[in-house]
């Protein structure tokens, strides 16, 4: 099937969107917990951050399934099954669940309420897992991002194929 370059070009911009979304938010966390630990940010300021972040990384997440759905005949067969794969694992973590019962709403319409705290909590735990830090790395680590190791790895190496294929410049995607 005969894909337009304009749709290839919407593919790359969108990808470059979603490397962005996932940098800033595994990057912000960690760095606002670096100053928590150091003194210079308080509690209440880290729940926020916190807050912030994880909502972010869940609407990220939920692009990525979203960029599947409407451009999965633009990734290349080679790197098919590693995307596969990580949205398997954001479904698995509840990523839309969490958007849609956390990051997005403050009412729950089954309960016909808002979440409590301990129900917050846990939907979070149920996306992130019991450790952030293997969270944060696994989508993108600072200190490098070794395909197909990472989410962001991932992302940028189908962004790169797909430009490659269709001779993208990347002033393409900007200047329109």
């Amino acid at each position: 099937m005969s894909v337009s370059r304009d749709t290839a070009i919407d593919a790359v911009d969108v990808l470059n969107d979603l490397i962005a979304d996932l940098v800033a938010g595994t990057n912000v966390f960690i760095e606002y917990r670096e100053r928590h630990k150091s003194g210079t940010f308080r509690l209440e300021q880290m729940v926020a951050v916190q807050k912030m972040c994880f909502s972010h990384l869940a609407l990220a997440f939920c692009k990525l399934l979203e960029f599947w759905e409407h451009y999965q005949r633009l990734v290349p067969d080679n790197h098919r099954e590693n995307l596969k794969r990580l949205n398997a694992e954001i479904r698995k973590r509840g990523a839309k669940n969490f958007r849609n019962k956390v990051a997005g709403h403050i009412w729950d319409k089954k309960l016909q309420r808002p979440l409590r705290h301990s129900e917050i909590m846990s939907q979070l735990e149920g996306f992130v897992g019991k450790h952030a830090d293997e969270f944060l790395y696994w989508i993108n680590n600072p200190e490098g991002n070794n395909y197909p190791n990472t989410i962001v790895s991932v992302v940028e190496t189908i962004r790169d194929a797909i430009a490659i294929e269709h001779a993208i410049e990347q002033s393409e995607v900007i200047e329109r």
